[in-house]
């Protein structure tokens, strides 16, 4: 195969790679900034020095949180 045909090959690959990394940084930022909205969201409702057993989406979940803010939400 010829050295240009090469180069080609390996510039199509190398575009289709770029954009799929583009692609997914895209999301994942997105989701980061969802996610972060909704753990601020939870922190507001929940106060300190609470825990819970809730269900969300036909699972149960243990929901607790400290003074500090922190919170953890277990499948149970």
């Amino acid at each position: 195969m010829p050295e240009q045909a090469l180069d080609i090959d390996r510039r199509v690959r190398l575009s289709i790679a770029v954009g799929r990394y583009v692609r997914s940084a895209n999301r994942f930022n997105e989701v980061s900034r969802e996610f972060t909205e909704a753990c601020d969201s939870l922190r507001k409702q929940l106060g300190p020095s609470q825990r819970f057993v809730t269900q969300a989406d036909f699972k149960h979940y243990l929901v607790s949180s400290d003074r500090a803010g922190n919170l953890n939400v277990e499948t149970i």
